[in-house]
């Protein structure tokens, strides 16, 4: 009895392995014929390619540290004049305010939303702003520093909370 057992299982282990050995030579000649149909070019064309679509998009440079000559001193300046140019509270809002004050947050006064505002402009824009810029705590929810963007100078933070105070009145 036990023989038998043995010979069946023996058949039916052998009708397997050769099962997975036939599909495996079935996708090796299915990967051949895809992949000898597409035409890589030669082999400088496709390196060129290659380095082509992962080169660097840009690059990081210390403070101090000198420009690369492809930079003209024009393109250096210019990029550093705009870093410097202070932001509209409408800039201010789409690239910070606009995460949690969308509409999207509980407990964030939405632009538009004239009585979610309403409370917080009665305090007073001075009390808002202070909220604005230094965080806040409160029962709906906590408002963190400068939005979270402390790169944000006060004034910035001021002409965001002004566009939204001027679009939800």
């Amino acid at each position: 009895m036990s023989l038998e057992k043995d010979r069946a299982f023996f058949r039916n282990f052998s009708v397997v392995v050769v099962i997975l050995a036939a599909m495996m030579v079935v996708f090796l000649i299915a990967a051949i014929i895809v992949g000898g149909a597409i035409n890589y070019g030669d082999s400088e064309t496709r390196v060129a390619k290659v380095a082509e679509r992962t080169a660097p998009v840009g690059d990081v440079r210390m403070e101090g540290e000198a420009v690369p000559e492809e930079a003209t001193a024009a393109e250096a300046g210019e990029q550093v004049a705009a870093a410097d140019e202070p932001k509209s509270g409408q800039a201010v809002y789409e690239n910070t305010c606009a995460a949690c004050h969308g509409g999207a947050l509980p407990g964030a006064p939405a632009l538009g939303d004239a009585e979610a505002w309403a409370p917080r402009i009665d305090r007073g824009m001075e009390t808002v702003y202070k909220h604005a810029i230094e965080g806040f705590q409160g029962e709906g929810g906590m408002m963190p520093a400068r939005g979270g963007n402390s790169n944000l100078s006060d004034d910035e933070v001021k002409a965001a909370v002004d566009y939204m105070v001027e679009n939800s009145q």
